[in-house]
């Protein structure tokens, strides 16, 4: 075999062939300067010590118990002479199966097998010395195989001793103590769960002296483990014994620690312990709980918990791709959804991350927490800029100075009854804002532009929703011209600026009531993150023209969704927190809806992203028309009847639902001709 030979960097010449012997031997070394550092520990002379005692008493007792007492004279005086070489070869193996690395304060099975191990290879090794030195002459083998038990109980035993030392507060000794302490404070639990998880968690809870849980028993999802232990911990029962345990063992909390357990389940569970003032805590991920542990990790069960669609998972591969080394430009980057955007934009680590908001507070907030975000060393550019997207020429100096890839158009008005307040302004910022920006994303040449949307834009009946409807009607009529655009649409988002989820946490904190618009109003909820994920996902695979609609998963009752939220807080919904039934709002439905009756949807290669591909077609030249008449009273008139009357003419499907009725339609002006949209953008 032919070797070779190279250059390491340290100038040292190497033969590959030699390679694995080098390193074998480098492990030697490095494997024998550990253990002699062990030896500049204190604590190791003194366990040394105790072993050698324990060793030389394992040996003698061996002797005693095999000759019921009385050793005979000849075999005690071999005994005596032989006690050394058996210390020597026992403690040879210690070292060899590293016993003295360990910290005994944590003693469990791996250190028991390692004894064994050391004990039996230190007696083997012992005979061998025998063998060789003694032939066997006055040793009795009984002895030697009494002596190899005993030392594995001594030696295990006195390990196990220093972990009882240091668990002397837990609630385990306190058991093998047959003590019942009773310390203030700490509150009565049930475990959902018998898997790894709620060993685990019963395991540290036990462990904590100062643990504020004492667990009464475990809930199995099944019925197959009922009455028997674990740690000494009784399964008392299925899930729908729960209600019955907790008033018989006077429970305070329920700590779910079964990963399986479905949305559906944890909400039968808080409605089958409406009237039971328990709270509910969850092990969270796999990540929080490597992290943390199990205990550690507990946390409240939040209202994402609860809702019945399963966790986003795609590959975020080619979203990289997308967006490393480029320049990025995100609109409304100090709301919910746009500054989320930042964040998980800047993990793809763009060249530029232009953050555009015309609010200076919220974007002050993001750049911070996204400086605090981005590593040491990352060359990511962060640029806040304040600005207007209403502002074309403001706009402009941003484009002409930065000169963005792509763009993400977050900036919207969003909230539906204050926008029923102001049209004008929605129209302003949804419309002409977003007309604004892809034009000049078009005319700077822009690789694409990415519109936020939202459900309110199908069969809108609020301003809100109309104005989006129109903003995508632009974005799909801009298409072509060099800058692909898409648009994504979804429903409402979970804890974002203005939603239900922070109304009603202010709500039930000040102890009620909690505000419903009506008893069966429904809406899609996803969490911003995941939204996020699929939109940066969507705008990756869109080539241009298309409508992607995010899978929500099962609309939530408001109703469900207040009541969830109060037993989340340890309450019983209507006795501590009442539900006040307000009525719907101006603009408001009972049911959204991501996709209008016949659009029709086909899948995409991501379960929980769909695309519109039979939309009717634009008429841009009217569409443009009604954009440029809407600046106009925008900014000369502000006739609200004359703009209600352009935007119902740009969606028909629209339908006001203020009071009951629409306003009367104005008289249409005259046609400014197909130069409106060249026109518009200085405006």
């Amino acid at each position: 075999m032919k070797n070779t030979s190279s250059e390491t960097p340290s100038g040292r010449a190497t033969v590959h062939g030699g390679a694995t012997f080098e390193a074998s031997t480098d492990d030697f070394v490095a494997r024998a300067r550990q253990q002699l550092s062990i030896l500049r520990r204190a604590n190791f002379w003194i366990i040394l010590l105790i072993d050698t005692a324990i060793l030389a008493g394992c040996y003698f007792t061996a002797g005693l118990l095999r000759f019921e007492g009385a050793i005979p004279a000849e075999t005690l005086d071999r005994m005596a002479a032989n006690v050394v070489p058996l210390i020597a070869c026992k403690l040879a193996c210690f070292f060899a199966f590293d016993l003295y690395r360990g910290m005994w304060r944590f003693t469990g099975i791996s250190d028991l097998i390692a004894i064994i191990k050391a004990a039996l290879a230190g007696s083997l090794l012992y005979v061998a010395f025998l063998a060789i030195s003694e032939h066997f002459r006055f040793v009795s083998r009984g002895v030697i195989l009494i002596d190899l038990l005993l030392t594995i109980l001594a030696v295990a035993g006195f390990r196990l001793a220093i972990r009882l030392f240091y668990q002397r507060h837990s609630a385990s000794l306190d058991e093998l103590m047959f003590r019942d302490r009773a310390r203030p404070g700490v509150r009565r639990v049930l475990i959902v769960g018998t898997g790894a998880r709620a060993e685990k968690l019963v395991r540290e809870i036990h462990e904590d002296h100062g643990a504020a849980y004492r667990v009464a028993g475990f809930i199995e999802t099944g019925h197959v483990h009922c009455g028997l232990k674990i740690h000494g911990v009784p399964i008392l029962g299925s899930m729908e014994d729960i209600p019955r345990l907790v008033i018989g063992f006077g429970i305070e909390d329920i700590l779910i620690a079964d990963s399986a357990l479905k949305p559906r389940n944890m909400a039968a569970l808080m409605e089958a312990c409406a009237d039971c003032r328990v709270r509910f805590r969850v092990i969270p991920s796999f990540e929080e709980e490597m992290q943390k542990g199990a205990f550690g990790s507990l946390r409240d069960i939040r209202i994402e918990d609860l809702m019945e669609r399963e966790p986003v998972r795609i590959d975020m591969g080619h979203v990289r791709s997308e967006i490393e080394g480029r320049r990025i430009l995100v609109s409304g980057a100090g709301g919910s959804i746009g500054s989320e955007l930042c964040r998980q934009i800047l993990s793809y680590d763009p060249a530029v991350l232009l953050l555009v908001d015309n609010a200076e507070t919220p974007l002050y907030h993001i750049e911070m927490e996204l400086n605090a975000l981005r590593p040491k060393g990352s060359e990511v550019a962060i640029v806040p800029c304040i600005c207007d997207v209403r502002s074309g020429r403001s706009m402009e100096k941003i484009f002409r100075r930065h000169r963005p890839d792509l763009v993400y158009h977050a900036a919207a008005y969003k909230h539906v009854p204050m926008m029923e307040r102001s049209p004008l302004e929605a129209m302003n910022t949804n419309i002409l804002g977003t007309f604004k920006l892809a034009s000049l994303s078009c005319r700077y040449h822009v690789k694409k532009f990415v519109l936020i949307s939202t459900d309110k834009a199908v069969r809108p009946t609020s301003v809100m929703g109309a104005t989006k409807r129109v903003a995508e009607l632009v974005a799909q009529a801009l298409g072509g011209n060099g800058t692909r655009f898409v648009v994504v649409r979804f429903g409402n988002v979970l804890g974002s600026n203005g939603s239900v989820v922070p109304l009603f946490q202010q709500q039930i904190a000040s102890g009620g009531p909690v505000t419903v618009t009506h008893p069966e109003i429904t809406r899609y909820f996803m969490t911003i993150p995941e939204a996020v994920m699929l939109v940066l996902q969507a705008g990756c695979m869109g080539e241009g023209g298309e409508l992607f609609l995010l899978d929500m998963g099962r609309p939530v009752r408001i109703s469900d969704l207040a009541r969830n939220m109060i037993r989340l807080s340890g309450l019983i919904p209507e006795r501590d927190v009442k539900i006040a039934y307000i009525g719907l709002r101006p603009g408001e439905k009972l049911y959204e809806e991501l996709l209008v009756e016949g659009e029709g949807i086909e899948d995409t290669a991501y379960e929980k992203i769909k695309v519109c591909r039979s939309s009717a077609a634009i008429d841009e030249e009217r569409l443009f028309e009604g954009v440029e008449r809407i600046g106009l009273l925008v900014r000369d008139s502000g006739d609200e009847k004359a703009a209600y009357a352009v935007l119902e003419g740009l969606v028909p499907e629209f339908r006001r639902q203020a009071d009951g009725q629409s306003p009367p339609a104005a008289e249409k002006s005259s046609s400014q001709g197909t130069s409106a949209a060249s026109r518009l953008v200085e405006y």
